[in-house]
């Protein structure tokens, strides 16, 4: 009489390993991959007008900064868009975005991951901080009210519905979020660098002679915390969101 054959258990965490690889292995329907396709041409389109607008327009002039820097309308303007982090959140989304419209299942890399929770997580601070601190500053022409509502209105919410109703399940791991940091700490470690070089900051509230060090470090501390704490948030409905 042949013995059973003893039934070997899994550890938990390779049971999440091998949900993760199916959820992101099943082929997009395609009302998910029109979804994407939307919410990758939308913040592209943003990303593009900034240049045209960069190359048209001066570095806006705002009241009471204490730096003195600036870029005069033309291809240095335009080059020096993706030093804001509205640029950058947006493009994170669009990337990403469009990678997952254009593939026909979704990748499984960590580094994909990281830079799609990043995109996430600082296109959600874009549009609280603007929308609170800065919002007033805008100029009045067609192109630059279009190029405002798509990167600070319209993306900060369609990016995240987007990726709850239609991204694979299980990506956001606390590995991949601790990734998804590094971005913005870069940024802001970059920003803080060229500003005193150049003597210019993108955001007031980045304003290192007027408000001090002390005080643009606090900001920045929030802003960082703000970030963490979308991807927290992200991550959790994740987990909500997985199948058992």
């Amino acid at each position: 009489m042949p013995l059973p054959t003893p039934r070997v258990s899994l550890p938990s965490s390779l049971h999440r390993l091998r949900r993760h690889r199916r959820t992101a292995a099943v082929a997009p329907r395609p009302v998910a991959r029109l979804a994407w396709w939307s919410a990758g041409v939308l913040p592209a389109v943003g990303c593009l007008t900034s240049f045209s607008i960069g190359a048209r327009k001066a570095t806006m002039v705002i009241p009471g900064v204490g730096y003195q820097g600036g870029f005069s309308a033309g291809w240095a303007h335009a080059l020096n868009q993706p030093a804001y982090f509205t640029w950058l959140s947006n493009a994170l989304v669009a990337g990403t975005s469009l990678t997952l419209a254009a593939r026909d299942t979704a990748p499984t890399s960590d580094a994909f991951w990281a830079l799609r929770t990043a995109g996430l997580g600082s296109v959600m601070v874009t549009g609280i901080v603007y929308n609170a601190v800065l919002r007033g500053h805008e100029e009045d022409t067609a192109l630059y009210r279009v190029n405002d509502t798509l990167q600070h209105v319209v993306n900060p919410v369609l990016a995240p519905a987007v990726w709850a109703l239609f991204d694979p399940r299980g990506q956001i791991t606390h590995r991949r979020a601790g990734l998804a940091s590094v971005i913005p700490l870069l940024w802001a470690a970059m920003t803080m660098t060229r500003g005193r070089r150049i003597d210019w900051y993108p955001y007031p509230f980045l304003d290192v002679p007027r408000l001090g060090s002390r005080t643009v470090g606090l900001v920045l501390v929030g802003i960082l915390t703000g970030f963490t704490g979308f991807m927290g948030m992200l991550g959790d409905l994740d987990r909500r969101l997985t199948p058992a």
